[in-house]
């Protein structure tokens, strides 16, 4: 806000890439955890009393749609929900960043991983000498250390980026929904990861282990879904 009112507008890409990713992530997954919920209560999930079946319903159009700052518009006699925001046109926005990002940093002369946005640091990883993808499962300890799951989050979004920007003119018919959700999934992950390093300061020993299990599940549990050795 201070840097608007003084007319400097350079993190407004940024945020909108940012923004985009983060609508479509956040939407998507609460329509198919609501779904899950539903599911593992069996036939009390269809249940009026259970609710599901309304949040359900009440959610479902966020996909489509983000719900607008007004919350709500007086149409007659009727207070209906007003969504604004379409997933898929989102999805590309948030592409369209990724392959500026990849362009801009690539076509450096002396490429600088300080030099890229929040959104963009798992870029950082094609510069020469910064290692390999791994080829093999993790170790049980590995996998345990928040870090694991981080890097692999940011490994799969440099390379399905990198990946488009050499095929971008041959796109099949589900790229932009798979690199827009790793791109947002890496910038995530990497916020997780860094909230996880700094837990012992701003918790307690005990509740700070607590959080960093959580976390590190909730990490374990995406790369499950989406990450194949």
């Amino acid at each position: 806000a201070s840097r608007l009112s003084k007319g400097d507008t350079s993190l407004l890409a940024e945020m909108h890439a940012t923004t985009s990713g983060l609508k479509v992530l956040i939407s998507s997954s609460g329509v198919q955890d609501i779904e899950t919920a539903r599911r593992s209560m069996g036939g009390h999930g269809y249940s009026a009393f259970a609710g599901l079946g309304r949040i359900y319903n009440d959610y479902l159009p966020s996909v489509t749609f983000v719900l607008s700052f007004t919350l709500h518009e007086q149409v007659g006699n009727h207070l209906i929900d007003r969504y604004e925001g379409d997933n898929f046109v989102l999805d590309k926005q948030v592409v369209r960043a990724a392959l500026k990002s990849i362009s801009r940093f690539s076509s450096s002369p002396k490429p600088d991983a300080s030099a890229l946005s929040p959104s963009s640091a798992y870029l950082r990883l094609l510069l020469p000498g910064s290692g390999s993808p791994p080829t093999s499962p993790p170790t049980i300890a590995q996998w345990l250390a928040p870090e694991t799951a981080v890097s692999l989050l940011e490994w799969r979004a440099a390379l399905v980026v990198k990946e488009l920007a050499k095929n971008v003119k041959e796109p099949d018919a589900s790229v932009y929904q798979r690199v827009s959700k790793a791109v947002t999934e890496a910038f995530v992950g990497r916020q997780v990861g860094d909230t996880i390093a700094s837990l012992g300061q701003a918790l307690g020993a005990k509740e700070g282990e607590v959080v960093k299990k959580l976390l590190t599940l909730v990490r374990l549990i995406v790369l499950r879904l989406h990450i194949e050795f």
